[in-house]
C-alpha cells in the first residue's frame, strides 16, 4: 500500500488524476454521453483564424450583407434622371403652348380692358361746351352687360359675353323680317328667310335690342343646357317703359284684373298713373322687387305673376327670345320642356282666371308642338340658333339659324293664339320656378336700365 508521500513523488499531479476518474466515472454513468461543461474553456476559442475571409463571412449570418449590383444602380439613376428631365421637357411645352394658344382668354380680356379704359377717355369732342345746356341722367343702358366690338363682324356691330366658352357672345341686336307683324303671314314652314347682313338697315327689317341673358341648367349638378336672351324691337322700347312706369305707379292686383277683364280689358288707373313718365328711386326699387317676387312674403306667386302678365298681355310690344343650345340636342327635347313648362303654366293660372282650360287653347298647345317636328333636320347642333319670335298680337313665331353665315333662316312656323306665348314668356319671365333664373336677373337688370330715363328719350338714345 502506498504512502500519501510516495503518491505525491508520481509525476501526474494529484488534480490531473482526480478529474480524469471523474471524467471516466461520468460517462460510465451517463451511458457514453459527455456531459456539458459548465465553466468556459480557452482550448477551443470562439473565432478560428483558419479560413478565408469570404467563408468566415458565410458561416455568420451577423456579418452576411446583401450585395448590390453597381451596373444596375447606374441603370436605376440614369432611368431616373431621364424621366424627370422628359417631365420637364414636357411642363415647359404645355406651358408654352397654353400661353401661345391663350386657351384661358388672357389676352382678349386685357384687350377688352384697353378697350373700354380707351372708350372711358374723355376726348375734345365730348368736353361739355360751355355754351350748351348739360342734363344730368343715366347713359341709356348703364346696367347692361359690358358691350365689346367683335372683329370680322358688321361695323358697329357688338357682342355680350355669357359666360360660358361654348357660346362665349351674344349680338347685342338682332335683326329680323317686319314681315312677322303681320296678322296673316305668307311663310309657310320650311320656307327659308334671307337676314341682311350689312351695316345698312334694309326697310323690311326691325332691328331688336339685348335685355338680358342668361345659362339654362338642370339637375342639382348645374349642367349648362342652353344660353337665352331676351331682345325687344328698338321702336317698341318706349312702350315698355310706359307699361313699367304704369305698373310701378299702380301695381296689378288679381281683383282689378278681373274687374278689368270684365269691362271690356281696361284696367283703371289712379290718378297720374297714366300721365307718369319717370319713377323716382322708391318706385324703381319697388318696380324692381314685383318684377323678382317670387311670393316668399306668403302670398304665393301671385304678384310677380300679374305684374309679368300685365305687361305682355297688352298689345303693341314686340319681343323675341333667342336660344343656343351649349351642347348638341335635337327639337323633341326642346319641344317636350317648352309644353312642359306651357302645361305646368296654364294648370296654376287656371284657378285664378280660368282661361286656359278651353279646347282653342288645347288646339293651340297641339300646333305649339308641331313647330318642333323637326322634319328631316331634327337634330340642333350646339351653336345653332333658335328664335321665338313674339310680335305685337302676341303671335308665336318660330325660325332657326345656323352657324354657317351664308345659310338662310329657315321659317318653322306660327301659333296664333296669343295665350301660348304669354305663357312661354312667363315661364322665362315670373315667379319663382323660371327657366333660367340668371337670364331673368338679368332681364330685370336691363329693364331698369329702360326705366332710369324718362319715357321716350331710351329710344332716341338707342337709336
Amino acid at each position: 500500500m502506498a504512502t500519501p508521500t510516495s503518491l505525491q513523488g508520481i509525476a501526474m499531479p494529484w488534480r490531473t488524476c482526480n478529474q480524469c476518474i471523474r471524467r471516466h466515472y461520468l460517462l460510465s454513468r451517463g451511458g457514453g454521453r459527455p456531459q456539458p461543461r459548465l465553466h468556459l474553456s480557452t482550448t477551443s476559442p470562439v473565432r478560428s483564424s483558419s479560413g478565408s475571409s469570404s467563408s468566415s463571412n458565410a458561416s455568420n449570418p451577423l456579418r452576411t450583407s446583401r450585395v448590390r449590383s453597381t451596373e444596375k444602380d447606374v441603370a436605376n439613376y440614369r432611368r431616373s434622371m431621364i424621366l424627370s428631365a422628359s417631365g420637364i421637357a414636357a411642363c415647359a411645352i404645355a406651358m408654352y403652348g397654353i400661353i401661345k394658344l391663350d386657351l384661358f382668354g388672357l389676352e382678349q380680356t386685357k384687350q377688352q380692358q384697353s378697350s373700354s379704359m380707351t372708350a372711358t377717355i374723355p376726348t375734345a369732342q365730348d368736353a361739355p361746351s360751355p355754351k350748351k345746356t348739360q342734363l344730368d341722367g343715366p347713359n341709356g343702358f348703364p346696367s347692361s352687360p359690358s358691350l365689346i366690338t367683335v372683329h370680322g363682324q358688321d361695323p358697329g356691330a357688338e357682342q355680350v359675353a355669357t359666360g360660358t366658352s361654348s357660346v362665349p357672345y351674344f349680338p347685342a341686336t338682332i335683326r329680323l323680317p317686319k314681315a312677322l307683324d303681320a296678322e296673316n303671314i305668307a311663310l309657310a314652314a320650311g320656307d327659308e328667310i334671307a337676314l341682311s347682313t350689312t351695316a345698312e338697315k334694309p326697310a323690311d327689317e326691325e332691328e331688336y335690342q339685348l335685355l338680358g341673358l342668361g345659362i339654362r341648367t338642370v339637375s342639382f349638378l348645374r349642367i349648362q343646357v342652353y344660353v337665352v336672351g331676351m331682345y325687344v324691337a328698338k321702336s317698341d322700347i318706349t312702350a315698355l317703359q310706359r307699361r313699367l312706369v304704369q305698373t310701378a305707379v299702380n301695381p296689378p292686383t288679381l281683383a282689378g284684373v278681373i274687374e278689368a277683364e270684365t269691362k271690356g280689358g281696361v284696367i283703371t288707373n289712379p290718378v297720374g298713373a297714366t300721365a307718369a313718365t319717370s319713377l323716382v328711386s322708391t318706385e324703381r326699387d319697388r318696380l324692381r322687387q314685383l318684377l323678382l317676387d317670387t311670393g316668399s312674403g306668403g302670398g304665393g306667386e301671385q304678384q310677380g305673376d300679374l305684374v309679368w302678365d300685365a305687361i305682355l298681355r297688352e298689345p303693341g310690344l314686340r319681343t323675341a327670345f333667342r336660344i343656343v343650345p351649349v351642347r348638341n340636342t335635337d327639337f323633341t327635347h326642346m319641344r317636350d320642356a317648352f309644353v312642359r313648362g306651357v302645361t305646368a303654366r296654364a294648370q296654376k293660372y287656371n284657378p285664378w282666371r280660368g282661361e286656359f282650360a278651353d279646347e282653342a287653347f288645347g288646339a293651340a298647345v297641339k300646333t305649339f308642338k308641331a313647330l318642333f317636328g323637326g322634319g328631316a333636320n331634327k337634330n340642333v347642333p350646339k351653336g345653332h340658333t333658335v328664335l321665338l319670335v313674339r310680335n305685337s298680337r302676341g303671335q308665336l313665331d318660330a325660325l332657326y339659324q345656323t352657324d354657317v353665315a351664308d345659310k338662310p333662316t329657315r321659317y318653322m312656323g306660327r301659333v296664333a293664339d296669343e295665350r301660348v306665348s304669354r305663357l312661354v314668356w312667363l315661364n322665362y319671365l315670373a315667379g319663382k320656378n323660371v327657366s333660367s333664373e340668371p337670364a331673368r336677373e338679368s332681364v330685370v337688370e336691363g329693364i331698369m336700365a329702360v326705366v332710369e330715363r324718362p319715357v321716350g328719350t331710351v329710344v332716341q338714345k338707342v337709336l
